[in-house]
């Protein structure tokens, strides 16, 4: 098993893509993450940095939610600006 901090570092790409950590967060499994992920945007680096996301969910859920927080708040709060759809219309 790898430690948190590397899989810590094998995320990094995502942590400041508030709409790629919330698909994430909704995801059932690191490989459905992966999947949800390669599915929303095509790009398999960032699909594998979701990946690496589902196992520190999985296997660190501490250093998942201390890292993660901050951007599921402004998901949730709705002051996100990555992705942001306006979905009024």
């Amino acid at each position: 098993m790898r430690t948190a901090e590397e899989v810590m570092m094998r995320c990094k790409l995502i942590l400041d893509q508030p709409d790629i950590v919330l698909l994430v967060d909704k995801s059932s499994s690191p490989t459905a993450a992966y999947d949800m992920v390669m599915d929303a945007i095509h790009n398999d680096e960032t699909a594998k940095a979701a990946r690496w996301l589902g196992v520190l969910r999985r296997d660190y859920p501490d250093q998942y939610t201390e890292i993660t927080r901050n951007t599921l708040s402004h998901v949730q709060m709705n002051t996100a600006k990555k992705g942001e759809r306006d979905e009024r219309r």
